[in-house]
């Protein structure tokens, strides 16, 4: 397979963003694990955009990115790493997510204005409300959080979200849950937020080297 081949057959597995579910894991004929079927502990450092986070005791992280291809010559063929997902339960979970800037001349309110637009306008949500956004900081960022509230199938989920921009890339924190467990599961988040770091990308090694 070459590796035009691979990047055709990545998308048509689904080039979307950040997963919904952690991957199933299992062992190839090779005995060698591609990073989308591995499960992370611990520190975790994406070099591809700069950041990292400490997975919480006793949670473990999954890769957060469209599925590598597995090729017996040329190994695993992966489009980008884009972060991890974090389960907490059925109805809970943690993602931290990068990407390249959709609006290079968008502001931090502009994306969190966006992200906020994007859940109002999912036909499955009902009674989509804005409970609290404010200024934080992350890593030396400057960054936007926001809670926003709505029922889905009849049941009230909250999704506490956290964007921030740095060098046309921006970063994402994001808890969604049921709203009965918001406040048990927010003490993991604000655990991954205060863990957030900015670190160097790998192209900026290259452009110093």
């Amino acid at each position: 397979m070459t590796y035009c081949a691979a990047l055709v057959l990545l998308s048509l597995i689904g080039a979307t963003g950040p997963a919904n579910s952690p991957s199933k894991i299992h062992k190839r004929a090779s005995n060698r694990l591609c990073p989308d079927e591995r499960v992370y502990t611990g520190n975790y450092r994406n070099l591809r955009f700069g950041f990292s986070i400490v997975i919480p005791a006793g949670l473990k992280g999954y890769w957060n990115s469209v599925q590598c291809v597995h090729d017996e010559r040329l190994g695993c063929l992966c489009l980008g790493d884009h972060g991890r997902f974090i389960p907490l339960s059925h109805y809970a979970s943690i993602e931290a997510y990068a990407g390249y800037q959709t609006k290079t001349d968008g502001t931090v309110i502009d994306f969190e204005n966006d992200e906020i637009s994007s859940l109002k306008g999912e036909k499955s949500l009902n009674q989509v409300t804005v409970a609290a956004s404010r200024w934080i900081r992350i890593g030396g960022l400057r960054a936007r959080q926001f809670r926003v509230t709505y029922i889905k199938k009849d049941r009230r989920f909250v999704t506490d979200q956290v964007i921030a921009l740095h060098l046309g890339v921006e970063y994402q924190l994001i808890l969604r849950t049921l709203a009965d467990r918001y406040k048990r599961c927010r003490t993991q988040f604000e655990r991954v937020i205060a863990s957030w770091r900015l670190t160097r990308r790998t192209d900026q090694v290259r452009r110093s080297a």
